[in-house]
């Protein structure tokens, strides 16, 4: 892969954008004791934004978001490129940090618990494949069919790919649980061991459980990224199609809060574009969320 020094792009300035998180469900927030890490309702402040495309180390469609082990930088895929990518908080890609690999069409990348290794998702072979960082080699692939309860969910994934595979990855940091989802058709929550050799359970991501939108139908509404909460312990979706974060309570299968994605460009509301990559630090009130189809990463300050 060739590589070449990346020009740092002028960032907007802060003032000229904001965005705010309309809550659309809060529900159980209210049952949970006074020492419990706050559920919602959240809102979110732009602080930053970055155009991170760049064509020489071949990131042009950013499709996932990861934090490192100490918080201090994120790694992401694209779809088109063999290759990961380490950029800064505010969006620098590394070069040096940056690696290629074998894997093409990685929708979703997650760092395990001990930081030793990077798991991405294969959308058209719907596996989870495993990369060493300190080698930077590939370890194995856990396709979902190899592993023991496929039957369980069989029915969900068509003999011939539709692509609407698996998009996103995180992984629980209290007991290394590993969680990817499908991207609809329906949409589907999927519970590994942590070695991906077996699938403990799964949920379907319907209105029942919250996960609804009031301008896209079911049938439509996709979701294309995963980030645990560690804090809070709940899962962080992205939605494309939905421009939007469901904010999830997996213990109860319930949605807590839907977060619409929205930005005050210049004084015109406008909503985040392919929402393809979403990583949360509650430690230090961050989320960050990656565009796909503008190849921007946008820094939010959590408030709630």
């Amino acid at each position: 892969m060739r590589r070449r020094s990346l020009l740092t792009l002028a960032l907007s300035a802060g003032s000229a954008f904001g965005a705010s998180l309309v809550g659309g469900q809060a529900g159980f927030a209210s049952e949970l004791r006074g020492d419990s890490p706050r559920t919602g309702p959240f809102r979110l402040e732009l602080v930053q934004r970055q155009r991170i495309s760049d064509g020489g180390l071949g990131l042009s469609e950013p499709s996932g978001l990861t934090l490192n082990a100490d918080g201090t930088a994120l790694y992401s895929v694209s779809d088109e490129t063999r290759a990961i990518f380490r950029m800064d908080l505010n969006g620098l890609v590394s070069a040096s940090e940056s690696f290629p690999v074998s894997a093409t069409g990685l929708e979703g990348i997650a760092l395990s618990g001990d930081g030793r290794r990077l798991l991405v998702v294969q959308e058209e072979t719907n596996a989870v494949i495993s990369i060493d960082l300190a080698s930077r080699r590939e370890l194995k692939q856990s396709p979902l069919a190899a592993m023991t309860n496929y039957a369980g969910i069989a029915k969900h994934f068509p003999a011939r790919p539709d692509n609407k595979g698996l998009e996103g990855i995180t992984i629980n940091s209290r007991d290394q649980h590993v969680f990817v989802v499908k991207e609809g058709r329906p949409g589907l929550l999927i519970e590994l061991d942590p070695d991906c050799s077996t699938i403990l359970s799964s949920r379907l991501l319907t209105a029942a459980n919250g996960f609804s939108h009031p301008k896209i139908g079911p049938r439509k509404l996709d979701f294309s990224g995963l980030s645990y909460d560690s804090q809070r312990d709940t899962i962080w979706v992205s939605s494309d199609k939905g421009q939007c974060l469901f904010h999830y309570d997996w213990k109860r299968d319930q949605v807590l809060q839907r977060l619409d994605l929205v930005l005050n460009d210049g004084g015109k509301s406008r909503r985040v574009r392919k929402a393809e990559g979403v990583a949360v630090d509650p430690d230090r009130g961050r989320v960050y969320v990656v565009c796909d189809r503008d190849a921007e990463l946008y820094v939010f300050k959590l408030h709630g």
